[in-house]
């Protein structure tokens, strides 16, 4: 699939928030530089694929293919511009299967895939509800997960704002970790559950106190320190 405007995409992002920033990303060291994986995020504003993709994707030489809503296909050039950048397209609420067998298939190839547990933009910036899609999608492919943080990117631009504002923007990494692998047979409900809440307490570790939500009571947080910060400016 096209990826041409990966790097292009990327790079611009890291421009346009330099007067609105500054980023800074934390455990970019985590990040495989090679091999499949799937980096699980939390979700918090539109900006946020774009901020993930410049820093867990570029930043480390890999291109991080997206698991976009199928209505961003039909936005004008954005659409577009997402389909020339390694995005691929699901269709919310109805158990996609082409889109899961397509995300198989780059899991199977190496290439990592990026998803919002939550399947939409947190209202408040806390942590809600995971889907099971990405618990699916790691079991069957037995490919290690990696949580992903995104802090303050809401605040750039707010619901309902015409205009971006200045707010430092925080990436954070944390360890990866793989589920039970069960590449064939009917998947158990209750495995798919527990998988996604582990991958949330996970996420929600990388999180300050307010937004871990209904997660930040949880003793199974991980409570991993990320480290070797890295201040983008370019």
């Amino acid at each position: 699939m096209p990826t041409w405007f990966y790097g292009i995409g990327s790079r611009l992002t890291r421009w346009f928030l330099i007067p609105f920033g500054p980023l800074r990303v934390e455990g970019l060291e985590r990040v495989p530089r090679s091999g499949a994986f799937i980096a699980a995020a939390n979700h918090v504003s539109i900006l946020d694929p774009l901020i993930v993709g410049a820093t867990v994707g570029h930043m480390t030489g890999r291109v991080v293919h997206f698991m976009a809503k199928g209505e961003v296909r039909r936005w004008p050039l954005i659409g577009w511009l997402a389909s020339q950048s390694g995005v691929f397209f699901v269709r919310r609420g109805e158990g996609d299967r082409p889109a899961q067998r397509f995300a198989l298939q780059l899991l199977a190839e190496g290439e990592p895939v990026a998803m919002f547990l939550e399947g939409t933009r947190s209202r408040d910036g806390t942590l809600g509800e995971g889907k099971n899609g990405a618990a699916l999608l790691a079991m069957r492919a037995g490919v290690p997960i990696l949580p992903v943080g995104v802090i303050g990117a809401e605040r750039i631009i707010p619901r309902g704002a015409s205009f971006p504002r200045r707010a430092r923007i925080t990436v954070r990494v944390g360890e990866p970790f793989e589920l039970p692998s069960q590449p064939s047979g009917r998947l158990d409900r209750d495995d798919l559950r527990a998988g996604t809440e582990r991958m949330m307490r996970e996420i929600a570790a990388l999180l300050p106190a307010a937004q871990r939500g209904q997660w930040g009571t949880d003793q199974a947080l991980s409570g991993a320190e990320p480290h070797s910060p890295i201040e983008s400016s370019q």
